[in-house]
């Protein structure tokens, strides 16, 4: 089956596909183009974007800010600079010159939209809670805005870097057109796309950066099938598979016309959801996290080491940021696990289910190795697979028990509100803690640096002893084509393209 599915993609892309630009057409070869092998989408539409497909999304929209790819820091894009004062109130000046792909100039009104958009019932913003905070957002001069909100948020900035933050136009009807022509301001334009096969964007001739793009055109094939992706890299019908397995960059060792690079760590959390057995007695969960060796999983998932490109903790805080508080690493007891099967009532151990995406790089072996661990304490889990665009919108948040990709964010706290705080969207393990609620809620609104500091170790330590998850961290790995230059790709998820070249 997956012979044949291969030859069908292999025959796709063999397919001319002209660009059509200003009533001219011009030959493909002709022009500079970066193919990518990208995941099959779900929503797109800033604000309910799913996180899938960020070579589509990253390259036609863009945000007020960017995150370097080398050092984390904030980089001006649609804002040249901005500024606070205790965090209350926020100027931000805006970049002159600037159009959408429509032709409509950007300004603050276009800013004042995008922050008001989120509060919008009819939107069902994933970034709702985050920003409910605003009191008021005043337009001093078209290319001056500022924010005020109702109690001070430090790193409010931070939150402007998250992928659904991207600016839109007041004039564009994403609603009925953010899914069929994505519009914003960014170095491509979209050209065509056939949904949930392929796309085509183009370079945007208006971009505020003459020098950027370097590249003609962006073609976009939205294939699940990892190992699919990987014949195509190797066969020459694609230049760059964002997210890889270790398996695979082990295949791709040896060939000289490819590059497999660590952009950054991504997380794995394995949740337990606490309003359903047997999750809902912490005693189950500590037994099932005693269960857990990080030195087996590190070889079995990652072929690696703890430490080398591989991480593990029971919090939701990435251990290579500054804001990881170590408790060391917890040791597998198995008889401590059955133990507390039984003080929870079940001496003869329990069977769940687990979902995961078994397309998605470290989703098989992390889900084997997860069963196998935990079988001798009494655990029997029952492994249920699925594509990651079927996991997503079909068990991702519904289910007791589950395995989810996570990207990291450069401010733990915007991952802390999108999953943790009993009000978040994306609350997979849901939570109702108060404790951990008003722990988020004081990180966010704490300017102190040291007290924030202090918040973030208690909240750690309440994940250590009572939380609902476990956290294995793994490189993001992605296989390039050598003719590839300046591939960027922070920690935001947001793949920059505009800076790519190919040769």
């Amino acid at each position: 089956m997956k012979k044949i599915l291969l030859i069908s993609i292999i025959a796709l892309l063999c397919v001319s596909v002209p660009l059509a630009a200003g009533g001219r057409t011009e030959s493909a070869s002709a022009l500079k183009t970066i193919r990518v092998a990208e995941n099959v989408p779900g929503l797109i539409t800033p604000g309910v974007w799913d996180g899938q497909a960020f070579t589509l999304n990253s390259s036609i929209y863009e945000y007020l800010v960017e995150v370097d790819a080398q050092d984390n820091s904030l980089k001006p894009v649609l804002a040249t600079d901005w500024s606070t004062d205790d965090g209350t109130v926020w100027t931000f000046h805006l970049r002159e010159g600037v159009r959408f792909h429509d032709g409509t100039p950007f300004d603050a009104w276009d800013v004042k939209f995008t922050l008001e958009r989120t509060q919008d019932s009819a939107v069902g913003h994933l970034k709702k809670a985050d920003f409910s905070v605003i009191k008021a957002i005043d337009v001093v001069d078209d290319h001056t805005v500022v924010v005020t909100l109702k109690e001070r948020r430090p790193t409010c900035i931070m939150q402007m870097t998250d992928y659904n933050m991207a600016i839109l136009s007041r004039h564009y009807d994403y609603t009925n057109l953010g899914e069929r022509r994505p519009m914003g301001t960014g170095p491509f334009l979209f050209s065509q796309m056939v949904p949930k096969e392929n796309a085509l964007l183009v370079r945007n001739p208006d971009y505020w950066d003459p020098a950027l793009p370097k590249v003609d055109r962006l073609e976009i094939y939205f294939i699940s099938d990892l190992d699919a992706k990987v014949a195509m890299l190797e066969g020459g019908q694609v230049d760059v598979v964002p997210l890889i397995s270790p398996v695979a960059a082990q295949r791709l060792a040896g060939n000289p016309d490819i590059s497999v690079i660590a952009a950054y760590q991504e997380q794995r959390f394995i949740a337990m959801a606490v309003d359903r057995k047997p999750f809902d007695d912490n005693r189950v969960r500590l037994a099932f996290k005693y269960t857990m060796d990080p030195d087996i999983l590190a070889r079995s998932v990652a072929q690696t080491t703890v430490g080398d490109g591989f991480d593990y903790s029971e919090t939701p805080i990435l251990n290579s940021l500054p804001e990881f508080f170590d408790q060391g690493l917890r040791k597998r007891d198995i008889a401590k696990a059955r133990s507390l099967l039984a003080e929870a009532g079940y001496p003869d151990g329990v069977s769940v289910d687990l979902y995961y995406a078994s397309d998605h790089p470290y989703g098989k072996e992390l889900s084997q190795t997860v069963a196998e661990l935990a079988a001798p304490a009494g655990f029997s889990i029952n492994l249920k697979g699925f594509t990651r665009d079927v996991y997503l919108s079909q068990y991702w948040l519904k289910v007791g028990f589950s395995i989810t990709g996570w990207g990291g964010r450069i401010d733990p706290s915007i991952l802390l509100s999108l999953a943790f705080h009993s009000q978040g969207p994306w609350n997979e393990a849901h939570l109702a803690d108060p404790v951990v609620d008003s722990l988020i809620d004081r990180i966010t609104g704490e300017a102190d640096e040291q007290v924030r500091t202090g918040y973030y170790r208690e909240l750690q330590q309440r994940f250590y002893q009572e939380g609902a998850l476990v956290n294995i961290q793994v490189p993001k790995l992605v296989a390039l084509s050598s003719r590839i230059t300046d591939y960027r790709h922070p920690l935001t998820m947001i793949v920059q393209y505009k800076y790519a070249d190919i040769d």
